[in-house]
């Protein structure tokens, strides 16, 4: 109970907040970070279709692998940011927003070697 007491009390107090507590958000991650990257490559996940979105802005799918919120979204507005970070793929990322932040989240990535058969690991990419 206290625990939600505080976390609700920090959530408001960061509101107040006329300037954001950092310059920047890069974020990088799976899943449970990506909001929206996959919407733009060639891959079967993907969460741009109902029933992903419906307790979102406006809501519709965004590429988010939730219903609302993720955790990213939720820090974004504690640090005192007025919008999330984009999608590094997506068609509203620009050189302006990258300066502000980026998303580079990607759903069913992952590190290492075994993460996948079907995808390029980790290993191979870095070849390149």
């Amino acid at each position: 109970m206290w625990g939600a007491s505080l976390l609700v009390l920090a959530l408001v107090s960061s509101m107040a907040v006329a300037d954001p507590l950092v310059p920047s958000l890069t974020i990088f991650g799976d899943s449970v970070s990506d909001v929206g990257n996959n919407n733009n490559l060639i891959t079967l996940i993907r969460a741009n279709f109902p029933p992903y979105g419906r307790d979102f802005a406006e809501h519709r799918p965004t590429g988010r692998f939730s219903n609302g919120k993720l955790a990213i979204d939720l820090t974004a507005e504690y640090m005192g940011f007025d919008t999330y970070p984009p999608p590094y793929l997506s068609q509203e990322a620009s050189l302006g927003s990258a300066l502000t932040g980026a998303n580079f989240a990607s759903g069913a990535s992952g590190m290492l070697d075994g993460t996948a058969h079907l995808y390029v690991n980790f290993s191979t990419l870095y070849k390149f």
